[in-house]
């Protein structure tokens, strides 16, 4: 009886000191993980930032009053240019998706309309740059004949690479075509156009 009441002993100091020690290691983990916490939450809060559900966004273009506006975070490019005061008469409205989301930190740029004239310009520019080339997409055979490194064989093997796999989308495009390399392109890369 002696014994057992020993060692009954034993095992409550033995559990005591296994429920002492667990305690001080549960404790002062909580500690540590609360102060690792304040350091995360001092760190954050050390960054301003927009109020949660808002966001800032910078209009600028063809707006009546560009500047950095603050809307709520679903807001659409339509909500940021009405937030500046709307659209300038001559805003190129067409060219901006009105319907995509805003991001924190993001830009709207409202492009303004180009004048007939200016659009005439470009026009211009354009064909005056095309002046004399040969359009890939629209060649004939004695077209291409008439570039320099491409025989009627080339020439030939061009349509048909165009139309078996349709139109061209670059110059550089030729390269697919069997036996055309990109020495051979760079000799008339600047006679040929594709539109």
């Amino acid at each position: 009886m002696q014994m057992q009441k020993k060692e009954r002993t034993l095992l409550l100091v033995f559990l005591f000191g296994i429920l002492l020690a667990g305690s001080v290691y549960l404790y002062g983990g909580k500690e540590d993980l609360q102060a690792a916490r304040g350091v995360v939450l001092e760190q954050e809060s050390a960054q301003p930032a927009a109020p949660k559900g808002k966001i800032k966004v910078h209009v600028k273009g063809a707006v009546n009053t560009p500047g950095v506006y603050q809307l709520p975070s679903d807001s659409r490019v339509i909500d940021a240019i009405e937030a500046a005061g709307g659209s300038k008469t001559g805003a190129d409205l067409d060219a901006v998706n009105l319907a995509q989301a805003l991001e924190d930190g993001g830009q709207v740029t409202v492009p303004a309309q180009q004048t007939e004239a200016e659009a005439k310009q470009t026009l211009q520019a354009q064909e005056a740059e095309r002046a004399g080339k040969i359009n890939l997409n629209t060649a004939t055979l004695d077209q291409l004949d008439t570039l320099p490194g491409i025989g009627t064989i080339r020439a030939q093997a061009i349509l048909d690479h165009r139309q078996s796999h349709g139109r061209f989308f670059g110059v550089d495009d030729l390269q697919e075509v069997s036996g055309l390399t990109v020495k051979l392109i760079d000799q008339f890369r600047d006679k040929v156009y594709v539109e």
